[in-house]
């Protein structure tokens, strides 16, 4: 009942404004990408794959009984950190997603291997996103992702710095999950809300990501 009346008043966010803070969404060459030659770590990579095609994490993202609350007991301040927070999370997810889509895409008749890698890791990234900004409707608010892909700027890097920003930015959130999980862990008085519960087991699916990104 208190989710119902909640989603009934879920608003569309204003986008934050862009700022070297703000996490961008990126193109490149996809000729080039098609070009690379992975057949040095071809055993790697498809461990890698197999890894990916077991899904280790397809029955994690469900919400659960501890999300159906009234969340307006959250102060001003916290709930405005918090909702950036998720909104930060979920625009950097949404900007992985639409990137290794379009580079499954691209490369799926060419380097058929990278392209399944970059399929497996676009399903990861859609499953994050939506998980955060479902997050954001308990605070009656939703990014419009749709409005994102369309009207954010898209920097064009290189393929070689593609790889190089991607494979930083999935240890870097793996980083990121795994220190909040811990440290909420030790102190659960501070765990204010239940999506850092799921922290553990999704910082696997940047792990793997930034393994896949190493061995292409």
């Amino acid at each position: 009942m208190v989710n119902s009346i909640l989603n009934s008043q879920v608003l569309t966010k204003n986008p934050a404004k862009e700022t070297l803070l703000t996490p961008r969404f990126y193109t490149t060459d996809f000729e080039e990408m098609a070009k690379i030659d992975i057949s040095s770590n071809i055993e790697e990579v498809q461990a890698i794959l197999d890894e990916f095609r077991d899904d280790f994490n397809q029955q994690h993202f469900i919400r659960d009984k501890e999300f159906i609350v009234d969340w307006s007991h959250f102060d001003d301040k916290t709930r405005e950190l918090f909702i950036e927070f998720l909104e930060r999370s979920c625009t950097a997810e949404f900007s992985g997603f639409l990137l290794y889509k379009e580079l499954s895409r691209n490369l799926k008749d060419k380097n058929p291997l990278l392209a399944e890698g970059f399929s497996f890791m676009s399903r990861d990234e859609a499953r994050h996103a939506g998980f955060l900004n479902k997050a954001m409707s308990d605070f009656n608010l939703s990014l419009d992702l749709g409005f994102l892909t369309k009207n954010r700027k898209y920097t064009f890097f290189a393929p070689k710095f593609i790889f190089y920003a991607t494979y930083l930015s999935e240890k870097i959130g793996y980083w990121r999950y795994i220190t909040i999980y811990r440290h909420l862990e030790k102190n659960p008085e501070f765990r204010i809300y239940p999506i850092f519960r799921f922290f553990e087991s999704w910082c696997q699916d940047e792990n793997r990501h930034g393994d896949f990104l190493l061995q292409s």
